[in-house]
């Protein structure tokens, strides 16, 4: 079939249709396509008084969420390289048999390479992540394991897409450094700690079964609540969710890539030249490592200067809490 191409209005050739991905809609430009269509809404649940949401194993939460070929699978990375929890949840559906599942993640780190024979094994066929790095990232673009394109967004375009019903979500598995037996979870207390739950938030409102799995179980009802218990079908304990020691590196850690140091030394110029760093000023950083980089520039140049912000965010990295405790 003859494939059409089209200009975007960034003056891009991109083709009309890619397969394994299908139609493509062209940019537009900012705010030029307005939102269109309904919320997307999740199959309606219950528990009734007396019920337990507590499930013994991820095998047995599998089973109970019905689990079967073709379904969307997605997870969140808040631990980063110290994550678990993808890679047994993974490991135990290889083991029942299931195939052909596509997985949304909110990015993939170089503590998922595991997928990597789950690709091969046809266990995962579809992938919708905001990152994808390390030997996963080399096998999918260098030898092709995956047979179609990898899916990427933006944290907000993926949201975006699940809240929209583009991206519909069969399970969703939610670590939970805190929970309760009814499923109420924050992500600030017990072992595996790692602080805000912003990236499943839109996956446990809009997927059709949610599980939290957590190496934390607290007495009912959690004190402090991130993701409450009306979104959560079923609570897994296990012995750990992760590392959270982990969380701090690869991607995390200020860059040593000579090319990326100099965008990063080059981006903090620009920004000074603007004339925007000055006293009160505001600023939203990433926890990519020339992001932090960037915020490195940004903060020799501010003391340099006698210049205090007003706020930041995040990613809230350790170099922003290093902004704030130094004034």
């Amino acid at each position: 079939m003859e494939i059409k191409t089209l200009v975007n209005k960034v003056n891009r050739e991109i083709p009309s249709y890619i397969e394994g991905y299908g139609e493509v809609k062209p940019y537009a430009g900012p705010f030029a396509t307005a939102p269109e269509g309904k919320k997307y809404a999740p199959n309606k649940t219950c528990s009734k008084p007396g019920d337990s949401k507590l499930v013994s194993s991820i095998r047995e939460v599998l089973e109970k969420c019905e689990i079967k070929d073709g379904m969307t699978i997605s997870f969140h990375h808040h631990l980063r390289n110290g994550d678990y929890v993808l890679n047994m949840v993974m490991d135990e559906i290889a083991k029942m048999g299931i195939k052909n599942l596509n997985l949304v993640a909110s990015s993939l780190t170089k503590a998922h390479e595991p997928l990597i024979e789950h690709i091969k094994n046809g266990v995962v066929t579809g992938i919708n992540t905001s990152g994808l790095r390390g030997e996963i990232a080399k096998e999918i673009s260098k030898n092709n394991i995956l047979g179609k394109p990898v899916v990427f967004r933006t944290h907000g375009g993926r949201g975006r897409a699940i809240e929209a019903g583009e991206l519909k979500i069969d399970i969703a598995f939610i670590a939970a450094p805190a929970c309760d037996p009814m499923g109420n979870m924050n992500g600030c207390e017990g072992k595996s700690a790692f602080g805000a739950m912003g990236y499943p938030m839109v996956d446990a409102e809009y997927a059709d079964k949610v599980v939290a799995i957590t190496d934390n179980l607290v007495e009912f009802p959690l004190k402090k609540i991130s993701i409450p218990m009306i979104y959560t079908d079923y609570v897994v304990v296990v012995d750990s969710i992760g590392d959270p020691e982990q969380i701090a590196t690869g991607a995390t850690r200020i860059t040593k890539n000579p090319q990326e140091l100099l965008i990063a030394e080059n981006a903090a110029k620009v920004l000074i030249a603007s004339g925007a760093i000055k006293n009160g000023f505001s600023f939203q950083a990433g926890s990519g490592g020339s992001s932090l980089a960037v915020c490195r520039y940004l903060k020799d140049y501010m003391k340099e200067n006698e210049i205090k912000g007003s706020f930041v965010s995040g990613g809230a990295t350790g170099y922003l809490v290093e902004l704030l405790e130094e004034g």
